[in-house]
């Protein structure tokens, strides 16, 4: 009985896991979006149960801010988005896709902001740590040549 529990637990959890929406996610925030791209973002990340799509999901609710006309909405939508990065990252201090999020928001976020305060290690963590994630090859290059193109702009 305790086998057929732990499977059945097991099985659970690996539907609510699903992630394949995360190349998609992934590659619409690659891309740099438009309005109508980002609600589709917003859409998937919110429909997805998989873990990995929550710093996306934080990336794109604080690009919301650059398309909304009041001032109030666009702070709240970028703190709202920070906070949940933030949260994200307590909790999973290792992730590198979070890590490589935040490091990007913050050099791109304008400076009366005052967002920047983990750019640097961001960056060491990244550089030093991504050769040993789980993260797929093709991805790491991704990433590794996005840090690289930024860091020299």
């Amino acid at each position: 009985m305790k086998n057929v529990v732990f499977f059945l637990l097991l099985s659970l959890n690996l539907q609510a896991q699903n992630c394949s929406e995360l190349p998609k996610i992934r590659a619409i925030f690659q891309a740099g979006v438009n309005e109508e791209q980002l609600e589709d973002m917003l859409l998937l990340c919110k429909k997805s149960t998989c873990d990995k799509t929550t710093p996306y999901h934080a990336a794109a609710t604080m690009k919301k801010a650059e398309f909304v006309w009041s001032p109030i909405s666009k702070l709240s939508n970028f703190n709202k988005g920070k906070k949940m990065l933030e949260n994200f990252i307590d909790k999973n201090n290792k992730n590198i896709e979070a890590r490589y999020i935040r490091w990007l928001t913050q050099k791109m976020a304008p400076s009366f902001l005052n967002y920047n305060s983990s750019i640097d290690k961001d960056y060491a963590f990244i550089i030093q740590n991504i050769d040993e994630s789980n993260i797929e090859k093709s991805y790491q290059k991704t990433i590794l040549n996005h840090l690289k193109k930024i860091q020299n702009e």
